[in-house]
């Protein structure tokens, strides 16, 4: 399972622990962004994303414009629904839900199942 974890240090060193939401990339802007929830809260932000070509790793940046930030508000809705819909029908591959068929599941829709 590949990490899915992003660390925020703030100027005074605090560290903050988020949760990638999503990652996407816009042809028409040119830029990578992330979307992620700090974690033990209910804070959802986004940023944009430039890799760094040398370590696999990058750096973050402001979103700049208000077409920028709706056109994110729109994609993290459509997240929210389509974990909704996920999370209502249950593991995507054997049907059920969470632990119904005796595989791990961690509500993502994917399912440990051994069927």
């Amino acid at each position: 399972m590949e990490d899915r974890t992003l660390i925020l240090t703030q100027d005074d060193g605090t560290e903050i622990v988020c949760d990638i939401l999503f990652t996407y990339s816009n042809e028409d802007t040119s830029k990578n962004y992330v979307v992620f929830k700090v974690r033990d809260t209910d804070e959802v932000s986004a940023a944009v994303y430039y890799p760094d070509d040398n370590n696999g790793q990058g750096h973050l940046g402001k979103i700049e414009t208000d077409d920028e930030w709706e056109m994110l508000e729109d994609l993290l809705n459509e997240y929210v629904e389509e974990q909704q819909a996920r999370s209502s029908n249950g593991c995507s591959s054997c049907g059920g839900g969470c632990s119904s068929c005796g595989g791990g599941c961690d509500c993502d829709g994917e399912c440990d199942c051994t069927e």
